[in-house]
């Protein structure tokens, strides 16, 4: 497989010692689809010679059989792409990983075609990569499995019957509940950075993080809460200094927890019905003189 027109990578796992890395260059994608064009394919018995070779542990018929059924990567690639957002040479690169996976594992006397049983190991590698490295969160293989069906059972009825089909009537052909469908395609919403720049008015650059409105936070109500803070300290600052206290006290105003009536009085060595004439007269005061409150800075 080593060519001098593709970058080689070494990699730890003995299993994929002498793959091939592409790059998204495409001049060296193109170079690696004519190496790959020029492994011709394996007949049935050739296969199982191989295969039997492969088994005992011959590296030379491993690289053959990987070399001969690198065509198959490249055709399920080309069907996975619509449903990753991963380059397709990301996508070649796992499967090519996958081929060698089925390679070590492949028992040529179970009767089946070597490609038949490489298919699996390499569509798992695929869709592996897409759930770890295309969105912010891990999707589970099967979901993507699914909506690859779900996909290509749309296109096909979107052809036969030449019109917009909904999803509904695909999960139906599907014999899957519509509303699952649903939760899985939301799995595929398109997440962005808050770091993220975009224009905004005057030929201005903004970040998305300096338009994100904190919900925990309006600027408004704190301005007016502050404000009413200052009226009711200046206001209140007009009564005797007892009265001051009863009132802080009583509706829990500047570092006072709201108190009853009756814990006052024993703080003050007075009655209850004391404190509570000290409070309404307190507030008399206030009702008479709000409208003439001061406003501190």
């Amino acid at each position: 497989m080593k060519d001098q027109s593709i970058k080689m990578k070494k990699v730890s796992n003995p299993a994929r010692c002498g793959y091939t890395a592409i790059t998204s260059s495409s001049s060296e994608m193109g170079a690696y689809l004519r190496k790959v064009n020029s492994f011709r394919n394996l007949t049935a018995e050739e296969e199982k010679d191989i295969a039997r070779k492969a088994q005992n542990g011959d590296k030379n018929a491993k690289k053959v059989l990987v070399q001969a059924n690198l065509k198959l990567v490249l055709t399920i690639a080309r069907k996975a792409i619509h449903v990753s957002k991963l380059p397709i040479t990301d996508l070649i690169q796992e499967g090519n990983l996958g081929l060698m996976i089925a390679v070590e594992k492949f028992n040529p006397e179970l009767g089946y075609r070597f490609s038949t049983y490489a298919g699996w190991w390499i569509k798992q590698a695929m869709f592996k990569a897409i759930s770890e490295q295309s969105y912010c969160m891990k999707i589970p293989v099967y979901i993507q499995e699914t909506l690859s069906k779900f996909s290509k059972v749309k296109a096909e009825m979107e052809k036969t019957y030449n019109c917009q089909i909904n999803n509904r009537d695909v999960a139906q052909k599907m014999n899957i509940e519509p509303e699952k469908i649903d939760t899985f395609l939301s799995a595929y919403t398109s997440t962005i950075s808050i770091e993220g720049s975009f224009d905004g008015k005057n030929g201005s650059e903004l970040n998305v993080a300096d338009v994100l409105e904190d919900e925990k936070t309006n600027v408004e109500e704190n301005i007016e809460y502050e404000q009413l803070k200052k009226d009711l300290t200046c206001v209140i600052s007009t009564l005797k200094e007892r009265e001051q206290t009863v009132i802080k006290m009583r509706f829990g105003l500047e570092n006072f927890a709201k108190t009853t009536l009756e814990d006052i009085g024993k703080l003050f060595g007075v009655t209850k019905e004391c404190i509570r004439q000290t409070e309404m007269r307190a507030l008399n005061k206030l009702r008479s003189s709000f409208s003439l409150a001061c406003y501190a800075d």
